[in-house]
């Protein structure tokens, strides 16, 4: 898994697997998933992520337990 955050655009951006883009989906209000040909999802892309995510957490992510940095696209 990949996070990554494009500063310029305010866009939050997890690649889950890597894999060929079959279809986009709008999940939510400028919350977008990628999936491949069997349905499976490959990328998660939240737009105007700060307001979404809230600034107070939006600099690191729980994984496993373990708070890790995002790290930013400036």
């Amino acid at each position: 898994m990949k996070i990554t955050y494009d500063r310029k655009v305010d866009a939050l951006n997890v690649v889950i697997r890597p894999g060929a883009v079959a279809k986009t989906m709008e999940v939510a209000p400028e919350v977008f998933l990628d999936v491949d040909k069997k349905g499976r999802i490959l990328n998660l892309e939240i737009l105007g992520a700060r307001e979404k995510v809230g600034t107070r957490n939006f600099s690191t992510v729980s994984i496993g337990g373990k708070s890790v940095p995002i790290p930013s696209m400036a």
